[in-house]
């Protein structure tokens, strides 16, 4: 019996393999090609022991997978210290100056904001947004210093790790599938499946990473993008061949090919759920506006806006027909409620809190996002800030609004709304002309108006958006991942690839 163990890095990508038609699929080739599946953790920084005590009977009895801890704790000296410069040095110094080296917009900023904020306190600051300029001294344009740095990120002596040879040794895996080639755990896994040749798949955890989040694990048999953007990106960038680079989409949009009627009746009934138009009490054929809102450090100023735009509403000023506000909590939001409590006193508001990510529910978030999907399909608009559902509102063909200014609030430039668009990969985005940037009142008023009521303006941008960016075809995402782990095991075993 053939064996697979994943790593997926992130709860990004957890939630995106595991809450998608991609669970389902493993669970049938695993029954059908004679496989057994391993996930080891759930995220980087590895789980709660009590979550994934929770998690474990679902996978095991639903999908017969076998989940494990990503990382037991280091006992060696030598093991905590290696760990401890990889992480905080070695890593993070490759990133910039792998991103100086580029000239990345996104990194241009980031240096700007350090410079400004060099002791890091401001209510609106990221702690990613400080990155210490030591990381790049000296010479931190000197390509020859960036390869010594993934040398070591790439080597033995810095990755070799007695836990993780155990899983190895026990499991004794046939394929590995990294879910974030540029994290930290993944040199380490990666570098143990080199010692026991295994073959190795790595996935590009999202579409904003090749741009910002340094090198790649090298020598992989095959490199795993949504599109064709990030597949240059990893050519030209990153140096991986284009033989090596596979587009397979990425299962979060998968829902969004079901679009009869139908079909969606079917999705909500296979999955035993209500119809989240009956779920928020509104009637279909009127106008909804989905508001994706954001933490208060990245969606500054949101409650000023979102009061704004209900005084309109109210007021009748956008259009004669009866509009809906939809408020989607972001994955993290802890405040969200608190924030956004005082609008659900308008009748026509509906707060939707998603699932929060550090409580991760397979289950939960599937709901969320087959829900989303369908709301999104219903909707007239979709208001967001800097963000990837942007892509979401694109797959459902629905006008898009991104929020580039802060409200009533008084912000420094530097760390304002607006300035999070000087990011590579949004840059790209914003090209496409699929959405609309406002950044004051006035264009916001004049833009929600216009979308309501021709929703076509913009349609053929955010076509290119969903072609360029949700690698979206006539084939799901979770069926081409299973073609290329077929490929892979085949390649293996030669013939079917069984033994």
């Amino acid at each position: 019996m053939k064996k697979i163990l994943i790593v997926p890095g992130n709860l990004f990508v957890s939630r995106n393999y595991f809450s998608s038609p991609l669970i389902e699929k493993l669970f049938q080739m695993s029954v059908k090609e004679r496989l057994t599946i391993y996930i080891a953790g759930l995220e980087g920084n590895p789980v709660s022991k009590n979550l994934l005590e929770k998690l474990t009977p679902f996978f095991e009895d639903n999908y017969n997978i076998k989940l494990f801890p990503l990382m037991k704790q280091l006992v060696s000296p030598k093991e905590r210290l290696l760990w401890f410069l990889k992480n905080n040095y070695l890593h993070r110094a490759s990133i910039y100056r792998f991103n100086e080296i580029n000239n990345f917009v996104t990194h241009k900023r980031f240096k700007k904001i350090t410079k400004t904020y060099t002791k890091g306190k401001d209510d609106h600051l990221w702690k990613s947004d400080i990155w210490p300029s030591y990381l790049g001294f000296p010479f931190p344009k000197s390509k020859f210093l960036l390869k010594i740095l993934k040398k070591l990120l790439n080597s033995k002596y810095t990755s070799s790790n007695s836990t993780i040879e155990g899983y190895f040794k026990d499991i004794k895996p046939d394929l590995l599938i990294i879910g974030d080639i540029q994290a930290p755990i993944s040199f380490n896994y990666t570098t143990v499946a080199r010692k026991n040749r295994v073959k190795v798949a790595g996935n590009v955890r999202t579409w904003d990473h090749l741009t910002k989040n340094g090198p790649v694990v090298e020598n992989l048999d095959e490199y795993w993008v949504w599109n064709k953007i990030m597949k240059e990106e990893l050519k030209l960038l990153h140096g991986i061949p284009y033989k090596n680079i596979f587009e397979v989409g990425s299962p979060q949009f998968d829902y969004y090919s079901f679009k009869k009627e139908r079909e969606i009746d079917d999705l909500i009934n296979y999955y035993q759920m209500q119809n989240p138009l009956n779920f928020l009490n509104i009637l279909s054929n009127n106008k909804v506006i989905f508001f994706a809102t954001n933490r208060p450090h990245r969606g500054i100023g949101e409650e000023s806006i979102v009061e704004h735009i209900c005084e309109n509403i109210a007021l009748g000023n956008y259009s004669k027909e009866k509009v809906y506000l939809i408020l989607r909590s972001h994955p993290y939001d802890e405040t969200f409620k608190s924030r956004f409590k005082q609008f659900s006193d308008y009748p026509f508001v509906n707060l939707l809190d998603s699932p929060n990510l550090s409580r991760f529910n397979p289950k939960e978030f599937r709901k969320d996002m087959i829900r989303v999907s369908i709301l999104l399909r219903e909707s007239s608009l979709v208001i967001c800030g800097q963000s990837t559902f942007a892509i979401d509102a694109s797959c459902a063909n629905v006008p898009i609004i991104n929020i580039a200014f802060d409200g009533k609030e008084e912000i420094n430039e530097i760390l304002s709304v607006k300035n999070r668009y000087n990011v590579d990969h949004y840059q790209k985005l914003l090209s496409m002309n699929g959405t609309t940037v406002v950044d004051d009142f006035a264009l916001l008023d004049k833009s929600i108006t216009e979308y309501l009521l021709n929703p076509e303006i913009k349609s053929d941008g955010r076509k290119m958006i969903q072609n360029n960016f949700a690698g979206v075809t006539s084939k799901q995402s979770s069926d081409k991942i299973l073609d290329r782990i077929l490929d892979l095991l085949k390649d293996r075993y030669g013939g079917n690839g069984r033994n």
